[in-house]
């Protein structure tokens, strides 16, 4: 905390420019001739915006003579300023004045020497120079660097060269965009892959109330997209950090992401200090790291006061997980209780209730492991660079953290894996979903801990950050493409392709590089149409040719089977693996709720296997033999039977729901209420009219004459009887 005092007290008393961070000129830019010994001190600007020049850049410089400045005509020398975007020049030289004056650290510096004489504090009074210059903009280039080169010359000489990178502010409305539109589209894309595709399927699915569905299954998530959108912008975000020397708009523009790594400028804690951020219209840094320049940008506290404010938002999304959870169970139970006006069963609440905490329990995992495990690493490791400034305790609590995510994360993997729920919890991921059988594909999922470390405590490397980042990615694309064949790995072998990408194009920001600022911008914004690109490509156009799809096919417009998030419902084959799984409840599926009828095309033959789902199983054929069990069912009971072992024989049989279902078929006996219909579901009502329909007119002939007689003699028979086809010979 001691070397950020300094800095702390520059900045409270500058209120007229904002700090900009300068550096010596390029030997082949400066003038090789430096006759006049010139010390600079510091470097402000702003950016002041006026409705008839249009945005003006002021600069001041001010700076240390060696000899006196008045002797020197100092006040004389003027600045010549020249900005460029991509190379290109972008605006016009200003006005250019100096001033010779008394240092106003003069005091302080002689305080500290105090060998030296008292000539010697006395002329250094004179030595102090302040110069100011204009510079017109020809636009605000809110989402540009500015390459300044700044030229201090007196009679034509050479007196010093800096150079400074000046990055306007984006404005207020780019930043709410910016904000905004990736919050949408997750928002969205977790729409379009959870409850779109609950609504799709109409809850049809094989084992649907043992395995498919979401409401029995609690490590199942409800929003399954939201993780694989909010990891991308992560990695954008946390790949901003890295100790590279970006484009100060890069930097401005993917900061705007730092909702997704649970940081919201300077809250909740600041411990009473926080960056300016934007001053004057443009950002001050000044920073050695590239996290720190990061907070710097964001206008955010500390590194040290980060890492606590990702850990107290973490537990405020916990607290609004629970919330989501628990809350609408609770008005669930309590409208249940209402309307019957009668106590619910205990054993029914306790069950629900354990399931609801269950739910609970993975809907955390998943928020800490899954969605935030990579920020919070990073932001954990990060404190390993300021051990010499804190107490040891809270560096071994940051590292505590990441061993106990690292242990939690391998023994939910270990458990996922042996359960084979993979798809219930990480469904919609980047992260692999299926077990191939080797450790090295379960090794996959600590890939976020790899890069967390990477990013925040190899600080002091660029490089090291960078190789690491790329190797990860690496292992991650090859074994993607290794196990192509075990499951469809397209998609995240695109997006690990797109991060490979913009990590090799963030080679040219490393020192050793020496790329012109012209390469490195161009190579920022390709970056930046990267990441728009796989954004909307990856998820805005996806999401929304499915919710196109889907209301145009609930308003019966288009017969479609789902749009590309929504997966059809081909047929799954389930190991025994996977049977095992299965809940052991005795419940009958009688008791199970009713599934809505699919509306599915009206044909005028007989149903064939494309006018139904894939596990639509058409109606029993009407043969004589299905149209005397529909006459059976249909005629009335009778009071008694001549047959005693008849009536033994049924008492242990419970007809009650063939009973119960006649109603609902339209008089269609041949279709009887099955296991089967309750997994693949019923053709609408006006099919099964007109099947029956046609049965009537083919009954109408000779045909069922012959069939009912021989029923009218079969029922005449007692009891069971096995009929035998006759021996040969015989």
């Amino acid at each position: 905390m001691l070397p950020l005092l300094p800095w702390a007290l520059f900045l409270l008393p500058s209120a007229q420019a904002a700090f900009v961070r300068r550096w010596d000129c390029n030997p082949a830019i400066a003038a090789s001739v430096d006759a006049i010994s010139f010390q600079r001190q510091s470097l402000t600007g702003s950016l002041v915006h006026s409705d008839h020049e249009g945005p003006t850049l002021l600069l001041k410089l001010t700076g240390d003579y060696e000899a006196d400045c008045n002797s020197l005509n100092g006040s004389l020398a003027q600045l010549v300023v020249d900005a460029s975007v991509l190379g290109g020049s972008v605006g016009v030289q200003g006005e250019s004045r100096g001033r010779c004056a008394e240092n106003p650290y003069g005091q302080h510096f002689s305080m500290s020497n105090q060998g030296h004489s008292q000539d010697h504090l006395t002329g250094g009074l004179h030595k102090y120079a302040i110069y100011e210059t204009s510079y017109y903009l020809n636009h605000s280039y809110a989402l540009h660097t500015l390459d300044t080169t700044i030229h201090l010359r007196l009679d034509g000489q050479e007196i010093t060269c800096i150079t400074a990178h000046i990055t306007p502010y984006i404005g207020s409305v780019t930043s709410r965009l910016l904000k905004a539109l990736p919050f949408l589209i997750m928002v969205l894309f977790g729409v379009a892959t959870g409850p779109l595709r609950l609504f799709h399927t109409n809850g049809r699915s094989m084992f649907r109330y043992e395995l498919a569905d979401p409401s029995r299954d609690p490590a199942q998530s409800h929003v399954q997209g939201l993780g694989d959108c909010l990891q991308f912008l992560q990695f954008i975000f946390l790949t901003s950090c890295l100790t590279l020397s970006y484009p100060g708009f890069f930097r401005g523009i993917v900061g705007e992401l730092a909702w997704s790594s649970l940081i919201f400028r300077n809250w909740p804690v600041t411990h009473g200090f926080a960056y300016p951020g934007v001053e004057d219209g443009i950002y001050a840094t000044n920073s050695t790291w590239g996290l720190e320049e990061m907070t710097q940008v964001l206008g955010g506290t500390t590194i040290s006061d980060l890492w606590v404010n990702a850990i107290v938002n973490l537990l405020l999304v916990i607290v609004g997980i629970v919330a989501l959870v628990q809350v609408p169970f609770g008005f669930q139970w309590a409208s249940r209780i209402f309307r019957r006006r009668q106590a619910i069963e205990l054993s029914d609440l306790q069950e629900e209730s354990l399931t609801q905490c269950q739910r609970t329990g993975w809907s955390i995992l998943r928020a800490v492991l899954d969605h935030f495990l990579f920020p919070l690493v990073t932001f954990s490791t990060s404190q390993l660079l300021l051990t010499s400034w804190y107490p040891a305790y809270r560096t071994f609590f940051a590292v505590l953290l990441v061993g106990f995510l690292a242990v939690s994360l391998g023994f939910t993997v270990r458990y996922l894996i042996k359960t084979n729920r993979q798809w219930a919890f990480s469904h919609g991921s980047l992260f692999p979903k299926h077990h191939s059988g080797t450790w090295i594909f379960g090794v996959l999922y600590g890939i976020p801990i790899v890069r967390g470390v990477a990013i925040g405590a190899l600080q002091r490397s660029g490089l090291a950050q960078v190789v690491v980042l790329i190797i990860c990615e690496t292992i991650n694309l090859v074994c993607l493409l290794w196990h192509y064949q075990d499951f469809p790995a397209w998609r995240p072998a695109c997006f690990s392709i797109g991060r490979l990408v913009s990590l090799v194009m963030s080679c040219a920001f490393l020192p050793q590089s020496e790329a012109t600022e012209r390469s490195q911008g161009i190579l920022a914004y390709s970056i930046l149409f990267l990441y728009a690109t796989m954004m909307f490509f990856g998820f805005l156009v996806p999401c929304i040719v499915s919710i196109a799809l889907f209301i145009l096919r609930k308003a019966g417009i288009a017969h479609s089977h789902g749009g590309p998030l929504v997966q059809p419902r081909e047929a799954p084959i389930y190991g025994i693996g996977q049977l095992s799984q299965r809940s052991t409840r005795k419940t009958s599926f009688t008791e199970l709720p009713e599934l809505r009828p699919v509306a599915y095309p009206q044909s005028t033959g007989m149903p064939s296997t494309n006018e139904f789902p894939s596990y639509f199983r058409a109606p029993r054929p009407m043969t004589p033999v299905s149209m005397s069990s529909h006459q059976f069912s249909t005629l009335p009971r009778q009071s008694h039977s001549s047959d005693e072992s008849v009536e033994s024989s049924m008492d242990s049989v419970d007809l009650s729901i063939l009973d119960e279902d006649t109603t609902t078929v339209s008089g269609d006996g041949d279709y009887s209420k099955r296991e089967a219909d309750q997994y693949y579901g019923r053709p609408m009502a006006s099919q099964v009219n007109a099947r029956v329909e046609r049965t009537e007119n083919t009954c109408a002939t000779g045909e069922d004459r012959s069939w009912r007689s021989s029923w009218k003699s079969r029922k005449k028979t007692k009891g069971f009887e096995v009929v035998r086809p006759a021996r040969p010979g015989i």
